[in-house]
């Protein structure tokens, strides 16, 4: 499994009371590796699968910290030092309900080159996972481009995440409907898929982004996943019954359970039910991991 994509640094505020704007709110803060592709990466790790995960940091403790993280937790990672930008931030307002807000500082990350890319990686028999945020900026996109190149090149599958409603609307949603054609596997959740299939109605989202990709899992976050892949019915499960805390990374979480059992010959069903599980237990707790 390779995954290529952002590593960033989450700064982490759980608000339990209405923001005070112009003023003070309390709330409890902490600092956790993030970065979507990049918990994806951990997540299909830590379900045994060898993942590399390919990405760009600065020069700074803050990388440094984050390609430990990386190490401790199962990836083998292959990271570009930016010369000229930090590593990436985001932070990430969590509210009493566990929904989440996110600013964010793609720093270093936005800066993946096509050199990142390490040749050895691409080969028959591996799969490719990329993510929305990669095509969003100019200093990223041909990285991506050169990943899904060099993965056809190879005859590896490929999985591409949307990963934001403003990302895709930033490019707008039929280049990356162009760029992305023929992946594998699309996983968007409910709010970028009603932007690229111009519906808000599942079985037509699904019905629609089938023209364009073999399988398409679509994220509706407390009202499960639904699953479509060939002339059959569209599948769709419902989500596993859970406290919400945070939702952050319920997607990620989501992508990699699915992948984890789909790469290793699982039903659709199965597949699905394993994506929802680890959704499940991502939105238990707090932070993307």
């Amino acid at each position: 499994m390779v995954v290529v994509g952002d590593l960033l640094l989450d700064l982490v505020a759980e608000v339990r009371e209405p923001l005070a704007r112009g003023t003070d709110t309390g709330a409890n803060i902490g600092a956790r590796a993030g970065g979507s592709s990049a918990s994806v990466a951990v997540r299909l790790a830590g379900l045994g699968v060898e993942t590399h995960f390919v990405g760009r940091v600065g020069r700074d403790v803050i990388g440094r910290f984050l390609a430990e993280d990386l190490e401790r937790r199962g990836v083998t990672h292959h990271l570009a030092e930016d010369p000229s930008l930090e590593t990436g931030k985001v932070v990430v307002l969590v509210e009493a309900d566990g929904e989440r807000t996110m600013i964010t500082d793609r720093g270093a990350s936005g800066n993946l080159r096509p050199q990142d890319l390490p040749q050895d990686l691409f080969g028959a028999g591996r799969h490719l996972h990329l993510a929305g945020y990669g095509f969003s900026s100019e200093g990223s996109r041909d990285a991506n481009f050169e990943a899904l190149r060099r993965a056809c090149q190879a005859g590896m599958t490929v999985s591409v995440d949307p990963s934001s409603v403003a990302a895709l609307e930033a490019i707008e949603p039929a280049r990356f409907l162009e760029w992305t054609e023929g992946a594998d596997i699309l996983f968007p959740n409910l709010e970028e898929g009603a932007l690229l299939a111009d519906s808000r109605d599942p079985d037509a989202i699904v019905g629609t982004l089938r023209e364009r990709y073999p399988d398409v899992v679509l994220k509706l976050g407390p009202q499960g996943a639904v699953h479509a892949s060939g002339d059959g019915e569209p599948l769709r499960l419902p989500a596993a019954p859970t406290e919400v805390a945070d939702t952050t990374g319920a997607g990620d979480a989501l992508c990699a359970g699915f992948l984890a059992a789909w790469l290793s010959g699982d039903a659709p069903a199965a597949a699905l039910q394993r994506g929802l599980d680890l959704a499940a237990r991502c939105v238990g707790e707090i932070g993307g991991r």
